[in-house]
């Protein structure tokens, strides 16, 4: 590099020092470090999302493909009558969390368990009547049984005012005008009846199915409703 201007000086040693006026050179930059595919923040949150979005398509087609599996008489059967047996569930459910609503007559000792019991049962066969709607699309069988007769494909044909467990109009209508410790235990004895009708047909379609997701469903219910009457009958039976 030349030197555009120069002075000499001397210092009391004599010795001579040339400053350079010409501009110092500006260090050179430091690259910054890129850091690998898999250890980037941003990549490794598209990693996470990506697996569980996959995750979620998997669980969807696999409960997919098994809805449309192979099926029987008892599979159709057991979707249509146990939607209109949940149902009723849900609205005797209904009826008891009003009968048993804040400012009510004083009810059992156990009627915050009961109401508990009630909300799970409005929420759970809810849940379950869409599932089984769903997979009855999927076999392209009606929603619901169109006729006035249930049961048939347990080959014990009967009026759906005679299913098992099923309420009657006055026992429902019995459970509205219910206050106090009287609608607590006309709940638990509806629901206990309802639940053994409804464990019979599920233990039965449980045996006689064929696609595997309902014969698997009827068992999850047959299992949790006998645990529901085991504590239904603790419950009212405490006084």
């Amino acid at each position: 590099m030349g030197v555009d201007m120069a002075l000499v000086l001397s210092d009391f040693h004599g010795t001579l020092r040339i400053m350079d006026s010409s501009p110092t050179p500006a260090p050179p930059e430091t690259a910054s470090e890129t850091l690998p595919w898999w250890m980037n923040p941003l990549n490794i949150v598209l990693l996470v999302v990506a697996g569980i979005l996959l995750s979620g398509a998997i669980a969807f087609t696999v409960g997919e493909s098994r809805g449309r599996g192979a099926h029987n008489g008892a599979d159709i059967g057991f979707l249509q009558d146990m939607r209109i047996h949940h149902e009723q569930a849900v609205a005797m459910s209904l009826v008891y969390i009003d009968a048993s609503s804040a400012g009510s007559p004083t009810g059992l000792s156990t009627r915050s368990v009961l109401r508990l019991i009630a909300r799970e049962i409005i929420v759970d066969q809810s849940v379950e009547s869409g599932r089984m709607v769903q997979m009855l699309r999927q076999f392209k069988a009606s929603e619901t049984n169109e006729s006035d007769q249930v049961m048939g494909w347990m080959n014990e044909p009967l009026p759906l005012n005679q299913m098992p467990g099923y309420a009657t109009d006055a026992q429902l209508q019995q459970l509205r005008n219910a206050r106090g410790k009287d609608a607590d235990i006309l709940f638990g004895q509806l629901m206990i009846a309802h639940h053994n009708g409804g464990i019979h047909m599920a233990e039965h379609a449980g045996m006689h199915g064929k696609n595997s997701e309902v014969t698997a469903l009827a068992k999850v219910m047959a299992t949790a409703q006998k645990s529901e009457v085991i504590e239904l009958t603790r419950l009212i039976g405490k006084e």
